[in-house]
């Protein structure tokens, strides 16, 4: 069955590892990761992209913008957000900027004209920066793979590793308690590297916790 899957990224983030593309010799921005999905999915499934260049957030307070977008998030069924390393501006609220809103729409349940659509699965996607690394998101050690993710947009940390019932092991080296499976966290946490290689498998994961979302603690609020 077709997704629609909804990518909610900082366009003009250019932080990123650099993305060869014949004939062009621009810097690459996270919109090019958009565009490399974009032509990797599988040819029934269909992307919507979240902002747009030249949008301006300070107009986003305006209906005809918010609608835009919340029709875009409500005909989808997943939702990737890009995680690049300068996708927060610092100096500005989250719940003024692009991403904290997509996503927490993208929890929302959603019914319109008798039809209801209910929260989308949610894959956050890192990618590597400029020197090709991921450790300002995660790092691996002997005994864990640590998510840093007090450094993301607080409704993007707040739903990941929030499953109602923890699967904790207590670690034998560091004497800490790690989750395990691959159902911690309803927004899933992925490296690009990762991701790219198995794309449909990722996005079904999703779908899958999406199924049992009632299993997670969520936060719904940017």
């Amino acid at each position: 069955m077709a997704r629609k899957v909804f990518v909610s990224y900082k366009y003009g983030d250019s932080s990123v590892q650099h993305i060869h593309r014949a004939g062009e010799n621009d810097p690459t921005t996270v919109r090019h990761y958009v565009n490399w999905l974009h032509d990797h999915l599988d040819a029934n499934d269909h992307i919507i992209k979240g902002e747009d260049d030249g949008e301006d957030m300070s107009g986003f307070k305006d209906e005809t913008i918010a609608s835009n977008l919340r029709n875009k998030i409500y005909d989808s069924s997943v939702t990737v957000v890009l995680i690049s390393k300068n996708m927060k501006e610092i100096y500005k609220p989250e719940a003024d900027q692009w991403i904290p809103w997509e996503v927490a729409y993208s929890l929302r349940e959603k019914t319109r004209d008798d039809r209801t659509s209910g929260a989308n699965g949610i894959l956050a996607v890192v990618i590597p920066d400029e020197t090709g690394s991921y450790s300002y998101i995660v790092n691996h050690y002997s005994c864990v793979t640590r998510w840093s993710t007090d450094s993301l947009f607080k409704i993007l940390g707040n739903n990941m590793f929030n499953r109602n019932e923890k699967n904790l092991i207590r670690c034998t080296t560091c004497n800490n308690h790690h989750h395990t499976g691959d159902d911690h966290s309803y927004i899933y946490p992925v490296k690009w590297s990762d991701f790219m290689l198995n794309i449909n498998v990722y996005l079904d994961h999703v779908i899958g916790i999406n199924n049992n979302i009632d299993n997670y603690e969520l936060v719904k609020v940017a």
